[in-house]
């Protein structure tokens, strides 16, 4: 590259100006985006919020059409289930902030009677103060189990809380290992 530049010290103006034009001309006639991010994370945002069955049933059918686009939006997509392998022990506390202690209640009666999102139940808990988990045990056991959409609200509203701390930068994701 050096001697590419080396030999550049007799090159007329004019030519310069060409290229540069043409260079110009060139970008000015790429198509506009009609959207500001990619495909995969406009997918995986859809599907953070989706019902856990919808999200299953579009990545089943995506794996269908496209399997490498299917992978690609399964390590976009980040859920209550996922919160232990991407969220750091020490931002539980900033995230239980965010969230209304009623919908708190209710998400962690949601997801410890259920094995696929248990595990990030107890991970919230075990990072937060001793004396504000077992008042939030205390609360989980004292209601009845939500159902439904507002079990799937309560989840998605702590999800979407971390993701407004992650854009803020107050907080950030683990990314999920390529396979």
């Amino acid at each position: 590259m050096a001697y590419a530049v080396s030999l550049t010290s007799n090159v007329d103006p004019e030519t310069v100006r060409r290229i540069g034009k043409s260079l110009a001309s060139q970008l000015d006639s790429l198509p506009a985006r009609a959207f500001e991010s990619d495909p995969v994370a406009r997918v995986g945002a859809i599907l953070n919020i989706a019902p856990h069955l919808t999200r299953e049933e579009v990545l089943a059918g995506l794996d269908e059409d496209d399997a490498g686009f299917a992978e690609k939006v399964r390590r976009a997509i980040f859920t209550f289930a996922h919160i232990p392998a991407r969220l750091a022990p020490r931002d539980v506390p900033k995230v239980a902030r965010m969230v209304d202690q009623p919908v708190m209640i209710t998400a962690l009666a949601t997801a410890l009677r259920s094995p696929d999102t248990a595990a990030a139940a107890e991970f919230l808990l075990a990072n937060l103060s001793q004396r504000m988990a077992q008042s939030l045990r205390d609360e989980v056991a004292a209601i009845t189990p939500p159902k439904g959409r507002e079990a799937e609200a309560a989840l998605n509203a702590i999800v979407l809380a971390i993701r407004g701390l992650e854009t803020t930068g107050e907080l950030v994701l683990t990314q999920p290992e390529d396979s």
